[in-house]
């Protein structure tokens, strides 16, 4: 018994170790600027979470796009974490696209949505301050433009959502494209493997223009986690150990709100799957990342059975500028989620 609660305790002690260790964003030469862009499921939430608590990292903004619900309420979603976080004055979150590129877009019957119409499952949060709607702004693909011309070269964009935002970005401001430092993105399939149709993941699927139009005009370098890396039997986690283990730590404002939006959409016996927080994760400690490869690769668009399939240019491989997360350390991972879920 005393050696298990001591396994459980090591990884709080060492995330929170590492942050005292690393000293202030604002003070620190090694800053990383970002932009999220999300569409605010859960999952963003963790990723959302765990990259505002890192250290080094400095977030200059955080975009909204319709993906798991429709942009006002993936922006509600947003501010009701940072208000947990007691950060709802720090970063400025912007409204983007609410509809992909090319419409119309498919019709989706609202008990389908995996995450409720709202994103968060549609939990009653009544017994929660409202968030601040007020603090919401427009105006996100522009802003997006204005923060990457603003610091050339530094700007690392994480996508967690569809592409649109990002897409409308590169078309309206061409000048942006040689000005990303990186972009990470959450999103794709890398066999085929599709979690919304046979051969295509949610994000791409959504808007496969979108995910076209960054892939090939955005010449620097691309990291993709895709649905195959996520859905890894390693990188799983049961529902044993996210709502036995990590539900039981002190309580969390932002675990009080996850807890009960992930437990409604999880089936019984279904595994959890921290696709987006993994994509913040292999950001913040690259060193995590114990599987990579690199391709050209594109998106189809006209395909009858593959719409919105990543398609990799295997003869190519170890060329281009996409690199394939496809797998990362178990362990470690586990252990960054449970000093995240300690606060």
């Amino acid at each position: 018994m005393c050696t298990i609660s001591f396994i459980l305790a090591l990884p709080v002690v060492v995330y929170c170790v590492y942050l005292i260790g690393a000293g202030s964003n604002e003070g620190n030469n090694s800053i990383r600027r970002v932009i999220i862009d999300v569409d605010a499921g859960p999952d963003d939430a963790w990723a959302l979470y765990h990259l505002m608590s890192s250290p080094n990292v400095k977030i200059e903004a955080i975009s909204c796009v319709k993906g798991n619900a429709n942009v006002t309420m993936v922006g509600r979603n947003v501010m009701r974490i940072l208000a947990a976080m007691g950060k709802e004055n720090e970063v400025p979150v912007f409204l983007g696209s609410n509809e992909r590129l090319i419409t119309p877009e498919p019709t989706v019957n609202p008990d389908d949505m995996y995450f409720g119409v709202d994103g968060f499952s549609d939990v009653d949060y009544s017994h929660l301050p409202p968030p601040n709607m007020a603090l919401l702004k427009t105006g996100a693909v522009h802003e997006i433009a204005r923060l990457i011309l603003k610091y050339p070269s530094e700007i690392s964009f994480i996508s967690l959502g569809p592409l649109t935002n990002l897409a409308l970005a590169l078309k309206a401001y061409p000048e942006t494209r040689q000005l990303i430092k990186e972009v990470l993105i959450m999103g794709g399939n890398r066999h085929g493997v599709g979690n919304t149709e046979s051969a295509a993941e949610f994000n791409f699927y959504h808007d496969p223009e979108g995910a076209n139009i960054v892939l090939n005009n955005y010449p620097g370098p691309i990291t993709i986690l895709p649905w195959e890396t996520a859905n890894r039997e390693n990188l799983v986690m049961n529902q044993t150990w996210r709502f036995g283990t990590i539900a039981s730590v002190p309580p969390n404002p932002v675990l009080e709100i996850l807890n009960p939006a992930e437990r409604k959409a999880l089936e019984a016996g279904a595994n959890w799957l921290p696709c987006d927080l993994l994509v913040a994760m292999a950001f913040t400690h690259p060193e995590l990342v114990t599987e990579r490869q690199q391709y050209p690769g594109s998106v189809e668009l006209a395909g009858l059975l593959t719409r919105g399939q990543l398609v990799l240019n295997h003869r190519s491989e170890g060329t281009g500028h996409i690199t394939i997360v496809d797998n990362m350390d178990h362990f470690a991972v586990q252990r960054l989620i449970m000093g995240l879920a300690a606060g």
